[in-house]
């Protein structure tokens, strides 16, 4: 056992994506297929004692990583379907987690991982693995067919046929967090081949409950940037499933920066309807801004009336989640730069909210007085054109910030000798 176990586990930490503790090193380089062949010949030569144990689940799956030859893939198949009928069970929540600590989660990854490398490296498959990946892909228990589906996308990318029939089976029968783990075959699917995963979207939309709708609300957020489906309609689907998780999947991709770039109508107007005061769901949306207020390259602009909705709704949050408004000003400041108008018009909105809710705020970087400075600059420029308009509203935005107590802001005004 001993030995077994240390050559599985040098196997797994070279080759798999088990991690090395204490920068451990091998000393020398072993031939990593005459070590898994000689793994496969002391559990042939022993099945009966060896039966249904789970270092040996372990072991199968590190040899998995290295076997070459479709002969050598075999054996390691029929080694791994035996393991179909040991009864399991498992008290973790969650599904990967509790797959990857089962026998037959070992197995099901180890016949992912040999497909997978077998077909990039061009060796033809066993006749045998097609079978014994549905079999695992039809278990019972949801965590194994979690495990599978977390390396599925690459097998359906090079597989489609099977790679579709599996992850069929896997979803086929629904249970709490396994569309999460789902998600990614449709979204490495929805760009090109959209008609393939329509029917899905249409079965989590109709039959998709708790999480299940966010995989949903992302995945059609996104097809509506491609035209896939109508964004008008998504928008009205939104209003009707009526779920949290749905416009909580939708404004994950609204809010993204990429995203805004290249489709800000389209964003801005699911941002919109999602605050509104209708949807009994729109803290979700106010919750998300956060993603926006980032000094990122290109700088965004976000119209101000989102913003303004945006903080209204948040004031009835707790301190801690208004912590998600952080660096709010250092993106003011930075924006200040470009588009002054804006930057005051913004910061006079979020004052409003920091006085209403008693909000802290703390300039640690100066970044709400070196916006004091842009902004009075550009308000002496202004001054005889606007009749000194500006210059009061600045003026206010500084008196604000005395009151609210905003460190700096009196050596501020010390040093630049006002008043």
């Amino acid at each position: 056992m001993p030995l077994l176990e240390g050559v599985a586990t040098y196997l797994a930490h070279r080759y798999g994506s088990l991690q090395p503790s204490n920068n451990w090193l091998y000393i020398e380089e072993p031939d990593a297929e005459k070590l898994a062949l000689s793994i496969l010949e002391n559990l042939e030569q022993h099945q009966e004692h060896w039966h249904h144990n789970r270092a040996v689940s372990k072991a199968i799956k590190s040899c998995s990583h290295v076997i070459v030859k479709t002969h050598d893939a075999a054996r390691l198949v029929y080694l791994a379907k035996s393991f179909a009928s040991i009864m399991e069970e498992s008290d973790s929540v969650d599904l990967l987690n509790a797959g990857i600590n089962m026998s037959r989660g070992n197995i099901a990854e180890a016949l992912m991982i040999l497909a997978n490398q077998l077909g990039e490296s061009g060796v033809q498959w066993p006749n045998s693995l097609p079978d014994a990946l549905r079999l695992y892909a039809a278990d019972k228990h949801p965590a194994i067919r979690a495990v599978m589906l977390r390396r599925m996308p690459y097998l359906q990318d090079r597989f489609p046929e099977l790679g579709w029939e599996l992850f069929d089976l896997a979803v086929k029968e629904s249970a709490e967090g396994l569309w999460a783990l789902a998600e990614p075959c449709l979204y490495y699917t929805y760009h090109q081949k959209f008609k393939i995963i329509a029917p899905w979207l249409a079965h989590l939309y109709r039959d998709g409950f708790g999480k299940d709708h966010e995989t949903w609300g992302r995945i059609s957020a996104l097809a509506a940037f491609l035209k896939h489906i109508d964004f008008s309609i998504f928008v009205e689907e939104l209003k009707v499933v009526e779920t949290a998780a749905a416009w909580s999947g939708a404004a994950s991709v609204w809010t993204h920066h990429s995203n805004i770039q290249r489709h800000k109508e389209q964003c801005f107007s699911g941002l919109e309807a999602g605050l509104s005061a209708e949807n009994s769901h729109a803290i979700i949306i106010a919750r998300k801004f956060h993603n926006l207020f980032r000094e990122s390259t290109p700088l965004l602009t976000v119209p101000t009336k989102l913003i303004q909705r945006c903080f209204s709704l948040l004031e009835s949050e707790t301190d801690s989640r208004r912590n998600n408004i952080f660096g709010f000003d250092k993106w003011l400041n930075v924006i200040s730069v470009h588009d002054p108008m804006y930057a005051l018009e913004a910061v006079e909105i979020y004052l409003d909210f920091v006085r209403r809710t008693k909000a802290y705020v703390h300039d640690y970087n100066n970044s709400l007085t070196q916006l004091l400075t842009r902004l009075f600059v550009q308000a002496e420029e202004l001054e005889e054109s606007d009749s000194g308009a500006m210059l009061q509203r600045v003026v206010t935005l500084q008196d604000t910030l005395l009151v609210l107590g905003v460190s700096g802001v009196n050596d501020w005004l010390k040093a630049a000798e006002r008043p």
